[in-house]
């Protein structure tokens, strides 16, 4: 499985330098590709773990005697004490100094935990494989993180209670976009709107994005709304990168058709991932 094995090159090579492109690289897959699946089925960025697993290998150095705090410092890649301080102030909630002195282990170790998890249970079909035309997507965008995303439900509801549509939109196809990737893919723009056939004004507070032209798969679903995240992990789990598909950096979609309830979160719905 692609998170286990980029979690023992992890571990076999936490003390040298590691960046996402050389994780990557030993996967075997496009570091675009790493990222998305990580922290989709972790719900963690491929580099946020490596960050986290030093400073929790250095927690654990410091809870034995022998080595200076600086020297635990450059272990764990930072220059300077003041560095390492405060990151690992923000992990734990205590300085190093004081986690020594105390002698408390911190409950918020990440441990090294080798994903062996079995293929989730297949509830999608077969996606269907194609190319797809540029289009032009408004409406309300915003910015989350993994820990801010739940926010996006209340999104939709203040798109929807506003109700403003901008000129020459295509009724009842409704989407939800995923783009702007952060280069550690920690962070992610989230815009839910409307096709529209052409360039125009813009409705106030809403935002143009151009979905380019590109090969997707589509995964069509009857499921209720709130099992998404589920069906997102099994697609990143079962079908991604297990039968020749690779995500493309591009933007991710939801598309909700005319059937789908946006009150009840019933009618089905479709998730379109960009691959190559």
């Amino acid at each position: 499985m692609l998170i286990a094995r980029a979690q023992w090159y992890i571990e076999s090579f936490l003390a040298e330098p590691l960046t996402l492109d050389r994780i990557a690289a030993d996967c075997k897959v496009s570091p675009f590709h790493l990222t998305r699946t990580f922290t989709v089925l972790t719900g963690m960025p491929v580099m946020r773990y490596v960050w986290r697993r030093r400073l929790a290998r250095a927690a654990e150095t410091l809870g034995q005697e022998g080595q200076s705090v600086m020297t635990v410092a450059l272990d764990a890649g930072y220059q300077s004490h003041e560095a390492f301080s405060r990151a690992f102030k923000a992990e734990f909630g205590l300085s190093p100094r004081q986690l020594r002195t105390r002698r408390i282990a911190p409950d918020r170790l990440v441990r090294p935990t080798f994903m062996r998890m079995s293929p989730m249970p297949r509830t999608l079909a077969q996606p269907a494989i194609e190319a797809m035309p540029e289009r032009l997507i408004v409406g309300l965008n915003r910015r989350y993180d993994m820990d801010s995303r739940s926010a996006i439900p209340a999104q939709w509801a203040a798109y929807n209670e506003d109700g403003t549509r901008p000129d020459d939109w295509v009724p009842d196809r409704w989407y939800g976009v995923v783009s702007g990737f952060s280069e550690t893919g920690a962070e992610f723009d989230y815009l839910c709107g409307v096709e529209v056939l052409r360039r125009g004004p813009l409705p106030s507070g809403q935002s143009l994005l151009v979905v380019p032209p590109g090969r997707y798969a589509r995964f069509a679903t009857r499921k209720h709304i709130s099992e998404i995240s589920v069906i997102w992990m099994e697609i990143y789990s079962n079908w991604l990168g297990q039968n020749g598909l690779q995500s493309r950096h591009a933007p991710s979609i939801e598309f909700y058709p005319a059937d789908f309830d946006g009150r009840t979160g019933e009618g089905g719905f479709e998730l379109w991932v960009p691959v190559a």
